[in-house]
This record gives structure tokens, sequence and C-alpha cells, in this order.
């Protein structure tokens, strides 16, 4: 792949940390991971939508201020998406406008394929509201490429919506931004494009004026798919280090153990009848920390398939 030009920054996928065990869940979080909707059009390759048996639907106003309720204070990262697009949720500005005004110093964001038709000023209401960061997968160069890897003929309705999330980063300097994900890299994978189409298409994310392209490799999402071995060595972060410190959570208000559990089979309690100290103290979750720390995933196929996370 040719080198980035030196004004676009690359970030790369961050390292694994040391192993240290912890004791009861301090109840405090990194990052709060909130599923608006696990609805989406698209059919991605490398994403397990075929393997999405779990009920669909779009979490309420009133489930989303019952969940900031529950947390209490928070600080930092709040992910407004989960296994959807989060843009075909209607509701998603007034969502991200509840946020900010629960949490003033949270910094909500979206991970989006951008594949949904937009209304003219529906993008902007979002980062008046106060959305922080979208960051885009946009795996393609033109309309062929695009379906290679999306499944959807989706191409021109995303890059139309790319180029008016560009123009708002720059109508609103400082309080917004847009980041691009690079094609997920593996081995056996081939990336759609030839290293001409790369390079003119990250010349023209320069032009729109986006500054950072993230990697990322591609994962097995749980057992939804089988690119890489499993490391059985040392447990999961889940247990001890970066995932343990994030709050998931599902559109009808599962909390689970991370994003990668896309039909939401471990399930620690539900936000709707259960406070965070009730679920995160309680017996399903504690038997899930000792099964993990001693290797007894059987009861876990989508752990059972993962290649964990091991950040600090």
């Amino acid at each position: 792949m040719p080198e980035p030009s030196p004004s676009l920054r690359v970030v790369p996928a961050p390292e694994a940390g040391p192993w240290t065990p912890t004791g009861p869940h301090p109840l405090v979080f990194s990052e709060i991971r909130i599923e608006n909707t696990n609805r989406c059009g698209y059919k991605c390759f490398f994403c397990p939508r075929d393997l999405h048996t779990r009920d669909q639907g779009f979490m309420s106003l009133d489930d989303l201020a019952l969940v900031l309720d529950r947390v209490g204070e928070h600080r930092g990262r709040v992910d407004l998406h989960g296994f959807g697009e989060p843009l075909l949720d209607r509701q998603l500005a007034d969502k991200v406008a509840l946020v900010r005004e629960r949490w003033p110093a949270s910094e909500p964001r979206i991970y989006s394929t951008l594949g949904a038709r937009m209304k003219p000023g529906e993008l902007e209401q979002l980062v008046v509201n106060g959305l922080r960061q979208v960051e885009v997968s946009f795996y393609g160069f033109d309309a062929e490429t695009y379906r290679q890897v999306h499944a959807v003929n989706g191409f021109e309705m995303a890059k139309s919506n790319l180029e008016e999330l560009c123009r708002l980063q720059a109508a609103y300097p400082g309080r917004f931004e847009v980041v691009v994900r690079a094609f997920p890299t593996h081995p056996d994978v081939e990336a759609p494009g030839d290293p001409a189409e790369v390079a003119a298409f990250r010349a023209w994310l320069e032009d729109l004026g986006i500054e950072t392209v993230r990697e990322r490799a591609l994962h097995n999402y749980g057992n939804g798919r089988t690119y890489n071995p499993v490391d059985t060595a040392i447990p999961c972060s889940v247990t001890w280090g970066y995932r343990r410190r994030i709050l998931q959570v599902t559109w009808d208000l599962h909390v689970i153990p991370c994003c990668f559990d896309f039909n939401a089979e471990v399930r620690f309690g539900n936000l709707r009848n259960q406070t965070l100290e009730e679920i995160l103290h309680g017996e399903p979750y504690e038997r899930f920390l000792d099964d993990h720390v001693h290797g007894r995933l059987e009861k876990y196929p989508v752990c059972q398939g993962c290649e964990r996370c091991h950040q600090a």
C-alpha cells in the first residue's frame, strides 16, 4: 500500500498490554457503548449479519434516559451505536442531545457506513446537538469495489454523506471530527483496489479535510467468523483490562460483555429492572469472570471463537 502523505495521520491498532487481574467491578467506565439500533441494510462479507438472530429494534428516548440514570455520572466517550447502522435511527439527534444534557463532559460518537438516506439538515443537527466524532467504514473506491465489500449499491449515497460530514467538520472546527477506517487487514484477505486506486482514495480524503485514517485488523467478531486463531494463553481483557472498563448495553437494555457478542448471547442482566450494581456485582457476571480466568468457556461460544482482546 502506498505511503500516505505526511499530512494524513494513520493510527495503528493498539498493542496488547500486561495481564493484571482485578477485584469487584468499580462501576466506573472509560467508555459507555449504547446500542441505539441493531438494524442494518448492509451485508459486509466480514460481518456476521447472516448469523444475527436476536430481536431487532430501536432504543427509545425513555429507555436511553433510564440507562443514563442507572449509570449516574460519566465523563468521556459515549458510543451511540452497536450491531447496526446508527443513522437509520431518526431519533439519533435527540439521543445525542440527551446524552450531552445529562453528561456535559461526555464525548458522543458513532461508527457508521453512512448507509442511510439522510434528509437535508439531519447530519448537521447531529453536530449541533453535540456529536463529536463519526468513524466511517468506507470500503471501496467505486461502485463495483464498494458493492463487493458491502454487498449493496450504496457507493454514491455513502460518498455524498461523507462529503457532507466533511463540510460540517470544516464548518464546526474543533467541535466535530470525521475519521475514516482503512479496509481491515488480514494476510488471507485481499483488499479492494490496486495501489493506484488506494493512493487516489487517500488523496481524495485529504482534499476533503480528513486527517486520520484508522487501521484495524480483520477479526473473528466473536464466533461470527474464523479469520484468526484463538489465543488461549491469557484471559480476555473483559475480565481485567480495557474491555472491563467498557459498559456495553443493547437497544433493549441488556448488559453484555462486549461489542463482539453480536447476538447478545451472554446477558448479565437488564437495566430496565436492575441497577448497574445488581448486574455487575451479581452472580451471572461473577461466574462469567471466574469461568474466563480459569478457561471454562464452553458456556460462552461467542468467547470461545474470539481471538480476544489483551489491551491493558
